[in-house]
């Protein structure tokens, strides 16, 4: 008797591992632990190419799972993770449009992370609430907890950023930064000082005229580098797209900019992150010239 050969492809292998979870209903006694392998694989990969090419097949699993385990916190967390770094590497490659949807999935599974928080999941229809509801749910969250908020801020904040200033996400922006404050609060090293990144971005990417704080923003971005010893270079270039060209200081632009250039690539869970800072600050300093 003859056996015929099956062709496998990574289509056969998802889809056939994704039935096998929902169908057994062991989705987080399998999927748990191969998530922050997976993840941390991920985050040292340097080829933004392969990334882009190999991140739709992990992301249609992650929707599927979610679909039949919609509560479970650790898909909602990687979920959120992976759309937005996805949505970040569409964007440096000119894919504004895929950028921006994928961002929508990064907001909603953020959103969907933070209700998971008993605090927050008592207030009744919970999407978007106003700061004065959700401010004091913060108070209730405790330290071993700190990466739901973060990353489900950062989901959220994913989104506002390719939205170019409109109302409604404006309007999410200052509960998006009570979260990030909270988080300062409860642990500031969280993700090489994360909160300190967004937060500096935040404050110094306004005039002050329009409630921008340009004080502040650098005290959170040197914290920030403090943290993470200048190995997490999304922060040097944050500070320069931000602080650096609000203040119109070319100097510190620069300076940022060139450091992140000449900083060694290594084998670390940022080798991802840093190249894509690497590509980014290339563009952001042939630019200088249009900024200052």
């Amino acid at each position: 008797m003859k056996i015929k050969a099956v062709k496998l492809t990574i289509g056969n292998i998802l889809a056939a591992f994704t039935f096998l979870l929902l169908s057994s209903n062991c989705t987080s006694v399998i999927v748990n632990p191969m998530l922050d392998p997976l993840t941390i694989s991920m985050q040292k990969q340097t080829d933004l190419e392969l990334l882009q090419e190999g991140a739709p097949s992990l992301l249609l699993l992650l929707d599927g799972l979610i679909a039949g385990a919609p509560e479970n916190e650790k898909l909602l967390m990687t979920a959120t993770r992976l759309y937005g770094a996805y949505a970040a590497i569409l964007y440096e490659v000119g894919q504004t449009e895929r950028a921006v949807n994928m961002s929508i999935k990064a907001r909603d599974y953020g959103i969907n992370l933070i209700n998971q928080l008993p605090p927050i999941k008592k207030i009744k229809g919970y999407t978007r609430q106003t700061l004065g509801e959700i401010t004091p749910a913060l108070e209730n969250i405790h330290p071993d907890q700190v990466g739901y908020l973060f990353w489900g801020a950062y989901g959220w904040a994913t989104w506002i950023q390719f939205q170019e200033g409109a109302p409604a996400a404006m309007a999410d922006l200052p509960i998006v930064e009570s979260i990030m404050l909270r988080v300062v609060e409860l642990d500031e090293s969280f993700y090489f000082g994360g909160a300190h990144i967004f937060l500096g971005s935040y404050y110094g990417s306004k005039p002050q005229i329009y409630g921008g704080r340009p004080d502040a923003s650098r005290k959170h971005f040197e914290r920030a580098l403090e943290i993470n010893k200048r190995q997490f270079l999304l922060t040097q270039v944050a500070y320069a797209q931000t602080y650096a060209r609000m203040i119109f200081d070319r100097e510190l632009y620069l300076k940022l900019l060139t450091e992140v250039l000449e900083r060694p690539m290594t084998d670390s869970d940022m080798a991802s992150s840093n190249k894509l800072a690497k590509v980014t600050a290339a563009k952001l300093i042939k630019q200088v010239d249009e900024f200052f």
